[in-house]
């Protein structure tokens, strides 16, 4: 049985077609992603499968009674609400049962012996048990809370109108979460959530009775929540059963097919165009035939491989500082300034905060929402200044500034055309030794020749991102902050930008909360606890892993290890699931920084074994009876032998992977 159901549907966008003769159907309890590229009409599907957009061709078939819920990129709020009132107003049937108990109530004010109204009262009262209406306020905020709006509890009487845009998402996609509908439809319901909160909605939607349809970027969400998989590209809406690890196996079989599908196309055609120069001189039907069918060959449309944002190094020269920061302190004021609140200090979010960034350094910068990471980098960028403390930027320094509104830096260009935005910044640019124009660099992020020569007003927002990373990588830029690069890219734009990044020879500082991304990119943390910068080595995975075991209660024995190991192994939350990590590992090639890092460990392995022979030998034959000095050298030993082996199993890992 299908609660919802779209029958040879079709829908343009101008004269573009973003899905044809499409049949899909949402089951009860239905799990399912909706992934492409951005522009490619995953958006307009939600929107058609609530009912909200109509089809141009075929039809879409659901109950009227039918309960859908909608998370819109940009949602409709009533401005005058305040957030507890419009996320209560989303209660679905327990708030019906409120009001309509709530009438009842008055009705026997009036009349409190009419039997008719108190036999009502008594069904309601029964109904709105077994539903638990009565804690409908109380489950409101509790929802908001977890999605990091409820602990400011003065955030609650505010009107939404007065929220900034982040806000308001938090507040719309807790109204959806809270009507528990029978189909629930989410467009990048990450998007302004932190670690916590995406975790958080990671088990909701585990737990969540009704059926789900799924646009998101977050690619852990994607792999660990659905059950099937629709790409939406080209015109075309393709299925597929699985999550999406799923997916990605199917696909690269199907890319492998193509590939060789093209290349028997291309030798036939060679063959046949051999054929037809040398002119045969005979005209028979036979011939003829086969002249018409070189045409059709020639003029066939061929199926062309998957968009691909080919990105390639284009950072200058960065010389050996890139930025150095000494007791750094970072102050905004308190809250938005209301009557009265003159006399109100301005609040401390960072203090003594002390680090050289290397030219090389992929850091990565975490914490909740509001504890001032991207205040930070409006700091670091110059668009903020410290409340205390010095910064400063090597001589050399480019630096490009990505920041979570960056599309709404091209507002002002709205009905300019694509590639002038472009050209503002560079006519031209030095991609790895080639000279590319501007067209050709925006062919390489998914802009074809015809969409170039469009007003930015008929760009998607993830699009309007894409070009704006265009506009910023064009200037050839050797430090890049990125605040949040995730929100509203596609993933295909996200993969190769993780890509790019391996092989960019500069300093990348990123704030986000995107598992994925963050353990593809960066080798360094910095997290946010109480006002203040706690360093941790390694990726975010190893954070959340060394987080856990602090988190676990002491294993029999007092090894807690075994307790963190089985919380990966069970697919803890932020975790690779089971064979992701070796895939990713081995699907890409060495970058710049790796390949550095391989010659280290080959000068430096030599020296350890050496030390480790020399330690051996000492412990083997000790000299007169110090046993503080056996002791030290135990210790040494031991350590030595752990890092030994971490190398060499670092050596194994990057060994396999090609230069």
């Amino acid at each position: 049985m299908s609660l919802i159901s779209l029958v040879a549907a079709g829908k343009d966008f101008g004269i573009r077609t973003l899905f044809s003769d499409l049949d899909l159907h949402v089951g009860p309890r239905e799990r399912l992603g909706l992934i492409g590229p951005n522009g490619a009409g995953k958006s307009t599907l939600l929107r058609v499968l609530a009912g909200r957009e109509p089809l141009d061709r075929g039809e879409r078939r659901c109950s009227a009674r039918l309960n859908v819920v909608l998370l819109d990129q940009e949602p409709e709020l009533d401005p005058n609400r305040t957030v507890l009132e419009e996320v209560v107003a989303g209660g679905g049937e327990r708030m019906a049962l409120l009001r309509e108990h709530g009438d009842v109530i008055l009705a026997l004010a009036q009349d409190p012996s009419h039997d008719t109204l108190l036999a009502r009262l008594g069904s309601l009262n029964q109904r709105m048990d077994s539903c638990n209406a009565w804690g409908l306020e109380q489950h409101c905020r509790e929802v908001l809370e977890r999605l990091g709006i409820g602990a400011a509890s003065e955030l609650l009487d505010r009107r939404v109108g007065e929220l900034s845009g982040g806000n308001r998402r938090r507040v719309a996609l807790a109204a959806a979460l809270v009507a528990e509908p029978d189909v629930l439809l989410l467009d990048e319901p990450t998007n302004h959530l932190d670690a916590e909160g995406v975790e958080w909605l990671q088990s909701w939607l585990d737990r969540f009775a009704g059926a789900l349809v799924l646009v998101t970027h977050d690619r852990y969400l994607l792999d660990r929540v659905t059950r099937r998989i629709v790409a939406v590209e080209r015109g075309e809406a393709r299925p597929y059963e699985g999550n999406y690890a799923t997916y990605l196996a199917r696909r690269a079989e199907e890319e492998a097919s193509e590939t060789a599908s093209a290349a028997k196309f291309r030798g036939s055609l060679r063959r046949e165009l051999a054929w037809l120069r040398q002119g045969p001189k005979a005209r028979s039907t036979k011939q003829k035939a086969r002249l018409q069918r070189i045409e059709a060959m020639r003029e066939a449309p061929s199926r062309q491989g998957r968009g691909q944002v080919n990105l390639a190094s284009t950072a200058r020269r960065i010389g050996k500082q890139a930025i150095s920061a000494e007791a750094l302190g970072v102050a905004v004021p308190h809250r938005e300034l209301q009557p009265g609140d003159l006399g109100h200090a301005p609040r401390l979010l960072l203090r003594d905060f002390s680090y050289d960034f290397s030219p090389e350094d992929r850091v990565g910068i975490i914490g909740p929402n509001g504890v001032g990471k991207s205040s930070l980098l409006e700091v670091i960028a110059g668009r903020r200044q410290p409340s205390c403390g010095r910064l400063e930027l090597g001589s050399t320094v480019k630096l490009a500034y990505f920041d979570q509104h960056s599309e709404v830096l091209l507002a002002d260009r709205a009905q300019r055309k694509v590639i002038d935005v472009v050209q503002e910044a560079a006519s031209r640019v030095d991609v790895d030794g080639v000279e590319l124009s501007a067209s050709q660099l925006l062919e390489r992020f998914l802009f074809p020749p015809a969409q170039q020569h469009q007003p930015v007003a008929k760009l998607s927002g993830g699009e309007r991102r894409r070009l704006h990373l265009c506009r910023l990588l064009i200037e050839a830029p050797n430090v890049l902050l990125l605040d949040e690069p995730t929100n509203d890219l596609d993933i295909q734009t996200l993969g190769v930008l993780e890509e790019f990044l391996d092989d960019f020879r500069g300093c990348v500082v990123v704030v986000s909360h995107d598992r994925w991304f963050l353990d593809r990119t960066v080798d360094r943390l910095f997290c946010f606890r109480d006002g203040q910068l706690e360093r941790f080595e390694g990726n975010y995975s190893s954070y959340l892993e060394r987080q856990q075991a602090r988190a676990a209660p002491p294993a029999a024995g007092g090894d807690s290890s075994g307790t963190a190991a089985a919380d990966a192994n069970n697919g803890a939350v932020g975790s690779p699931g089971p064979g992701a990590d070796t895939a990713a590992k081995t699907s890409r090639r060495r970058s710049f920084k790796e390949n550095r890092e391989l010659e280290a460990i080959n000068r430096d392995l030599p020296l350890w074994e050496e030390r480790r022979r020399s330690l051996e030998a000492k412990l083997a034959h000790p000299a007169g009876g110090d046993y503080d000095q056996l002791e030290a050298l135990t210790r040494e030993l031991a350590l030595l032998a752990e890092r030994i082996h971490t190398a060499e199993e670092r050596w194994l890992d990057l060994s396999d992977r090609p230069a």
